[in-house]
């Protein structure tokens, strides 16, 4: 932020309230998450009023805090938004942002601690995201593999909190500066005029953020430059600033390849709950002739201790079989009516999200061949929230 002298010379224009019409989107994936804070319409139609906040400078960034529910899974964010207006709403005025994710992010006061940054656009693609006025400006990283919500939750009530943030690295406007202020800068949701003291509703706390130069992350709702607090002359309302995810570690069991036939018939695996932390995934097998098996466990359908898989059990009594998962684990069940349950209690450690793993049964079937046995069909499973 530049001095406040200068600041104080673009203050009546940054709330007077900017008519333009705002171009936006929400979420390109249908079924993702959109996060906003701010009051204005995920897609705004007509003349839309905002700030345009021109003390911002080169250097300095904006971010918006989300809070995800102390239950809810660990998120991949897929896109961002970046607000980035202009005077009067003029269109064309373009701008260099790096893409900034925080996670784990806590408040003391004023000061905001941002947890881990788990992504910069400039460090992992060496690129800007390139905006321009006078609009909310999409970005796609469904491919950056952003993860948040790991952090432990914090704060009352317990929420997990993650930043979606963007740092201005080259303002393009011909006649800005930081000194004076830049004509076309991130905007906020409010452009009312007027009022001596900060509306926690209009400028709520722990919202906003924004790096000052020389300070670090602040609240905006409770940021100073030498001594006097910006809100509500210098800013006003919260950041545009939107963000989609899904689920970073969906829990999935899917089966594969083909088993081989006892008197009843080829055995399925068929999941009765999918594998989450902290929960029992339960499998049912059907068609045991003689209501066993052996629920085989393991981290590979490449390799295993007897070679490559898939593996043809024809040597060991059984043709027509195929092994297609490493002999990690073994279960023996017992079932009755032709069907047994596989149940497998999964801990609560976050480390775990994400693993796969892969079942198949060995089922007892005397007569069918010289092993007494065949095999179900393959499952690959992978642990989510």
């Amino acid at each position: 932020m530049p001095r406040l002298p200068a600041f104080a010379t673009v203050a009546a224009v940054l709330l007077l309230g900017l008519s333009a019409q705002l171009q936006a989107q929400g979420c390109i994936n249908g079924t993702d998450t959109f996060w906003k804070r701010d009051t204005l319409p995920v897609v705004p139609s007509g003349p839309t009023a905002v700030s345009v906040i021109q003390g911002m400078c080169e250097g300095e960034s904006a971010g918006i805090v989300f809070e995800m529910p102390a239950s809810m899974g660990a998120q991949r964010i897929t896109q961002v938004v970046a607000p980035w207006g202009a005077q009067f709403g003029t269109n064309g005025f373009s701008a260099l942002l790096d893409v900034e994710v925080y996670d784990g992010v806590s408040f003391s006061g004023a000061v905001v601690n941002m947890g881990t940054l788990v992504f910069s656009l400039s460090t992992t693609a060496s690129s800007n995201m390139q905006v321009s006025s006078h609009g909310l400006n999409a970005l796609d990283t469904s491919t950056y593999n952003i993860v948040v919500g790991i952090a432990p939750p914090n704060g009352s009530p317990l929420v997990r909190r993650f930043a979606i943030c963007f740092r201005c690295d080259f303002n393009a406007h011909p006649s800005g500066s930081c000194a004076a202020g830049w004509p076309a800068n991130f905007f906020t949701d409010n452009a009312t005029a007027g009022g001596l003291s900060c509306n926690n509703v209009i400028t709520p706390q722990r919202t906003s953020v924004m790096e000052i130069a020389g300070q670090g992350w602040r609240d905006a709702a409770l940021a100073a430059v030498q001594g006097v607090q910006l809100c509500p002359i210098y800013y006003k309302g919260i950041w545009c600033i939107r963000c989609c995810s899904t689920d970073a570690f969906p829990a999935s069991y899917t089966t594969f390849g083909a088993g081989c036939a006892s008197s009843l018939g080829i055995t399925a695996l068929t999941p009765v709950s999918l594998p989450r932390l902290g929960q029992t995934f339960l499998v049912i097998l059907d068609r045991l002739p003689a209501n066993a098996a052996f629920m085989i466990t393991g981290w590979s359908d490449q390799n295993s201790s007897l070679g490559s898989l898939p593996l043809d059990l024809g040597s060991f009594g059984a043709p027509g079989c195929l092994g297609r998962v490493s002999l990690d684990s073994t279960s023996l069940l017992l079932g009755s009516n032709g069907n047994a349950l596989s149940s497998m209690t999964l801990p609560n450690y976050p480390t775990l999200l994400g693993v796969q793993f892969y079942q198949q049964a060995l089922v007892m079937a005397p007569g069918s061949n010289q092993l007494g046995g065949v095999v179900s069909n393959a499952a690959a499973a992978s642990i989510g929230n």
